[in-house]
């Protein structure tokens, strides 16, 4: 697993300052170089009428170069590869698309989408749902990264690898969660799962919870730098997006949360 090229995806709003502020900062932890990409949503170039498609395309072009701009000043600054890209079309295609050639996506999960009621925007969630790439959402600023949470319920072993390479890249250690619930103890799969992280030579912890799930790894969250989770493949990965675990965490957590997808 590597993470040398990561694509972040920007646009005006401060979430969108967030995740360039910890592109840039964790660059040399999870990549070598950085693309930021604004894309100019092509589907809102109408919505005011025919009459204004030209202007509202010259602003979103516009405030896209602005942003590109800021986004590189802060990558010149601190000396990390990168360039940049301003794209007509719609986001999570685009964004989709580019992930084909990149090790990871590093992107708020609200910007011009927005959360409601505790839901992930529209934009974030098609791009997890496609993506060919972990991507690692962004709620509020983090620039720390050392203690990683790493909930499971399977064997996930894509997950497993990105808990691991990245915790290699930082010298941090990875905590196995596991929720006990009415399929019985989940004991001997976070002792299972600890072991392979402990073979890589990466420091490990284990420990396991009760009741809601959401409820456990929300709370838990609080206590480290970044929560990994595993999902299983498109299909499942659109049922967990759908109002469940994977979504409410991302929503709640503490903590910047990485959606790895197994897409093999």
């Amino acid at each position: 697993m590597k993470f040398d090229n990561v694509l972040v995806p920007i646009d005006s709003s401060t979430l969108s300052e967030v995740a360039v502020d910890l592109a840039v900062h964790s660059a040399g932890v999870f990549a070598t170089h950085l693309t930021f990409v604004y894309v100019s949503d092509v589907s809102k170039y109408n919505e005011f009428g025919s009459i204004d498609a030209n202007m509202t395309a010259l602003r979103m072009k516009t405030e896209g170069k602005l942003a590109l701009e800021s986004a590189g000043h802060l990558a010149d600054q601190a000396e990390i590869p990168y360039d940049t890209q301003l794209i007509e079309g719609i986001p999570w295609q685009v964004i989709s698309d580019m992930s084909k050639e990149k090790d990871m996506i590093i992107m708020g999960v609200t910007g011009q989408g927005g959360i409601t009621a505790g839901r992930v925007g529209s934009t974030a969630q098609k791009v997890i749902e496609n993506s060919f790439c972990p991507v690692l959402t962004i709620k509020s600023g983090s620039r720390k990264i050392e203690d990683i949470l790493l909930p499971v319920s399977n064997e996930h072993m894509a997950a497993i690898d990105i808990a691991i390479e990245t915790a290699k890249r930082i010298d941090g250690k990875v905590t196995v969660m596991a929720v006990k619930g009415k399929l019985g103890d989940p004991e001997d799969l976070v002792n299972k799962v600890a072991a392979k992280i402990s073979e890589a030579g990466v420091k490990v912890d284990t420990k396991i919870a009760t009741g809601n799930p959401v409820d456990a790894i929300v709370g838990a969250s609080g206590m480290y730098d970044l929560v990994i989770m595993g999902t299983e493949g498109r299909k499942g990965l659109k049922k967990i997006l759908n109002g469940s675990v994977a979504e409410h965490v991302m929503v709640n957590a503490a903590c910047p949360v990485t959606i790895v997808r197994d897409i093999n």
